[in-house]
């Protein structure tokens, strides 16, 4: 009598449920640093473009606002493209402390 292959052994299921699971934890983690870290990111790149940039002040602050949607974009693929969530983490606290250092030092500088 043949039994069909894709019949598991009940004892099975509950390991390959708890594996899934565990996927999606890892997912909902990467996404919930994707869309408030990339954004972090992005404001204090934004900040700091605006200060680094030459030109007036609407002029710059616009170019540096355009300019951080690439970055909030560069920071969400980051998100999901690191190898671990934890290195994904420290990339955009690193990527996010650049940005404000940047605006940080140029606080006083006026364009």
């Amino acid at each position: 009598m043949a039994t069909s292959s894709s019949s598991l052994p009940p004892a099975h299921a509950p390991a390959k449920r708890n594996a899934r699971g565990a996927g999606h934890r890892a997912l909902w983690a990467r996404g919930g640093l994707a869309l408030p870290g990339g954004y972090a990111v992005a404001a204090t790149w934004a900040a700091g473009l605006a200060r680094l940039l030459p030109g007036g002040a609407a002029d710059t602050a616009l170019i540096a606002t355009m300019l951080s949607f690439l970055v909030y974009t560069a920071a969400a693929i980051w998100a999901f493209a690191a190898r671990s969530t934890a290195r994904a983490a420290l990339g955009l606290l690193m990527a996010g402390a650049l940005g404000l250092s940047i605006a940080w030092l140029l606080r006083g500088a006026s364009a």
